[in-house]
């Protein structure tokens, strides 16, 4: 089938719709003849004729139907302009609320259409419950605004974040910031990273058109990630960048090639962390030269290591403001993200497959990925790219409506209001209980000889329903906008078998939402885990900074007691293992000295001798020890602490490093030097936990300071305390 036609005949024209429905009126009222309207209206003498003779056959003077087409061509074209107008639009609106039509459901939508608008299509669709491939290819054609395109992945956080609330109260910080310092462009600045794997998708490469499968060498299956960190600033200039490798131990060769003065670190993972983080505050510092009299403002996502402890009170000395984005809006909010990652992801994967052209059979390592970016980085981190950033979201310059009501469209999927679905068979017009004799409009179903396609009559719902439905639009001026009267045999309309609706004083026109409802969620605003919901934050502002602090206090003591629990647990399996030993040994020497006594006998024996030591410790420990007061443990004093088993005791000599409170402090542990009874060291590992008050048996005296001081003997502590009678480790 021809998509495109071209007639042959170049002398016929389309008519002009509105002139043709202004001679008819002219004609029907009597005001100019047949001849003078055609003329005044440039229209040909017989179409006029052959108008205004389907207009008297259809008794419709007043001119009430308005089913216009684009073109004269439609003897077959089943919506008018105005419906596809709203089949249009409801496309588009579906499309900027993230839930797009594929051209599928856009088929079946137009079935659904016009078998709730009574109008005929032809037979095959309603054999496929769907519109032909090619209506779908005319209606693109009659409404070039519409494309194919491929869709981003948007995840259903993004699509809720993006909201005027989030928008408007980011812009109210900015707004705050910019009325408590005087800032200009130069001090406006924004750091993000984004991952560089060192297998990237490849570039479009010209290949046949009949091979169905076009290769291109990568370095492996997956990639290893090398995070990038870009710096920009609202005048157009950067910063060096920061490369963060996949390696436990970072070594300055791993940047060379890369742009000059970039900043290198190393992490296990590859990623960014609230150390490297205050090394980016560093690095920033060192090129702005902030102060907290000559600030800068700097625009981060919220990232966890973007608002640790120490990173906010750095930019709180050094004059870095630290303002967020809310969370999930970087693709709309962020300038690196809006304006500069996309040509730099462009620019790499083409310099990653030019290196692969120039070193073929070798895999591109991670070593590799500083020189590579070098050449992405100048082409794109160019001074337009970098305004256009800042200047799309309305950052610099400051710009509150520079996002519509379109572009929030996509939070209208969550409102609790949306109307509900209302079933087409609903939407059929309610019958006057005095209707007017002269029918406005008629069912036109009769099939039409002229065409080889074959059409459907469409059975009138009962006319006895009303349509009480919200997705229904009235207009008083005009009729029930049925069929295109253009199309029907004058016949049809006094011979039709079909039932004939009376027309409402007011028209009703249904609209794709009646028969696919724009969706909707019900979101709840509970939020898992107690966290408090994610906004845009001046982090160094002081109520923020104070709230930080409470959440890294807490954070501290749950790992502390995490880790006090651990230490419990591996004690208490080591105690477990060695009283199995000492019971399997006291067992074996009962049998082999033939010896009647029973084993709980030996125990309570083991026991009282354990009482008797600790006897004797209580009477050696008033003499050279310190009542256990908590004032009296200061940071720095050596204790003693208790561990008791289920038969004995054992005690650890520890140093007191730090407190948490007047009862709970951080107590570094020290090792017996084997060989002598009260000498201890630190071991290489440091064995650091928590320690309550009431575990501590005794405060040691200072230790005595060695005879000979060396590098060796100045790690020794010896005591003036006697320990033969106690088990200490």
């Amino acid at each position: 089938m021809v998509r495109t036609y071209k007639p042959k005949n170049t002398s016929r024209q389309a008519v002009d719709e509105k002139s043709m429905q202004s001679a008819i009126q002219d004609v029907m009222h009597g005001v100019l003849s047949y001849r003078k309207a055609a003329d005044k209206y440039n229209l040909k003498l017989s179409t006029l004729e052959s108008r205004v003779q389907k207009y008297k056959n259809i008794n419709d003077a007043k001119g009430s139907s308005k089913r216009t087409f684009d073109s004269k061509y439609t003897s077959f074209q089943v919506f008018s302009m105005e419906e596809e107008k709203l089949l249009n639009d409801y496309i588009i609106k579906c499309c900027k609320m993230h839930y797009g039509l594929t051209t599928i459901q856009t088929r079946k939508l137009a079935y659904e259409y016009a078998k709730s608008l009574c109008l005929k299509y032809p037979a095959k669709w309603e054999e496929n419950k769907m519109a032909g491939k090619e209506w779908l290819y005319g209606f693109r054609r009659r409404n070039p605004e519409l494309s194919l395109r491929k869709p981003e992945n948007t995840s259903a956080a993004r699509s809720f974040a993006f909201n005027k609330i989030s928008v408007t109260e980011f812009y109210t910080n900015l707004k705050t910031v910019f009325e408590r310092h005087p800032l200009t462009a130069d001090r406006i600045f924004n750091f993000d990273e984004s991952g560089v794997s060192t297998v990237l998708a490849t570039p479009k490469v010209l290949a046949s058109r009949y091979q169905k499968q076009v290769g291109q060498i990568v370095s492996a299956e997956r990639g290893e990630l090398v995070t990038f960190g870009g710096i920009i600033s609202a005048s157009g200039n950067t910063i060096p960048p920061l490369f963060v490798f996949p390696r436990v131990h970072y070594k300055d060769n791993f940047l060379e090639g890369a742009p000059e003065g970039s900043l290198g670190a190393a992490n296990k993972s590859g990623w960014i962390n609230s150390d490297i983080f205050v090394c980016v505050l560093k690095h920033i510092q060192k090129h702005t030269l902030c102060t907290r009299d000559n600030p800068i403002l700097l625009l981060c996502d919220n990232h966890e290591s973007h608002v640790s402890l120490e990173a906010i009170n750095y930019a709180k000395v050094n004059g870095i403001i630290y303002l967020s984005f809310p969370p999930h809006t970087s693709q709309r909010l962020q300038p690196l993200d809006v304006g500069v990652f996309g040509p730099f992801k462009s620019k790499l994967k083409i310099a990653f497959n030019n290196w692969h052209m120039m070193n073929p059979g070798k895999a591109l390592t991670i070593y590799n990925i500083p020189k590579l970016v070098k050449i992405a980085f100048f082409e794109s981190f160019t001074l337009k790219n970098i305004i256009s950033g800042f200047n799309s979201p309305g950052i610099w310059p400051l710009n509150e409506l520079a996002f519509s009501d379109e572009d929030f469209a996509p939070t209208e999927v969550y409102r609790s209001g949306n109307v509900e679905y209302v079933p087409s068979t609903q939407n059929v017009v309610e019958d006057l209980s005095a209707p007017n004799p002269e029918p406005s409009v008629s069912d036109i179903c009769q099939p039409s000889t002229s065409g080889t396609q074959v059409f459907l009559e469409i059975p009138r719902e009962s006319k006895d329903q009303s349509i009480n439905s919200p997705l229904i639009t009235y207009d008083n001026e005009l009729q029930l906008q049925r069929f295109n009267l253009d199309a029907c045999e004058p016949d049809a309309l006094n011979n039709s078998p079909i039932h004939q609706i009376v027309a409402p004083l007011k028209t009703v026109n249904l609209t794709p939402e009646a028969n696919r409802p724009y969706p909707t969620v019900v979101r709840s605003n509970k939020t898992n885990k107690g966290r408090r919901s994610g906004k845009s934050r001046i982090y160094t502002d002081t109520p923020e900074k104070k709230l930080i602090e409470e959440k890294h206090n807490v954070k501290q003591l749950k790992k502390l007691e995490q880790e006090r629990r651990a230490r419990a647990r591996q004690l208490k399996r080591s105690l477990d293992d060695f009283n199995l030993k000492v019971k399997n040994k006291k067992a074996k020497n009962t049998r082999s000295d033939g010896s009647d006594i029973s084993f709980q006998e030996s125990l309570t024996s083991i026991t009282d001798e354990n009482e008797t030591d600790h006897e004797n410790f209580e009477m050696n420990r008033s003499h050279v020890t310190v009542d256990v007061i908590p004032e009296n443990i200061k940071d720095g004093s050596f204790i003693l602490v208790r561990f008791p088993k289920k038969k004995s005791i054992v005690y650890y000599v520890g140093k007191v490093v730090s407190h948490y409170s007047q009862s709970e402090f951080k107590v570094s542990y020290l090792r017996k030097k084997p060989g002598f009874a009260r000498t201890f060291v630190f071991p290489n590992v440091k064995d650091i936990h928590t320690v309550y008050v009431t575990d501590v048996e005794m405060i040691l005296p200072e230790p005595k300071p060695p005879t000979v001081c060396t590098s060796r003997t100045s790690k020794l502590f010896t005591f003036s305390v006697n320990f033969s009678n106690l088990t200490v480790h």
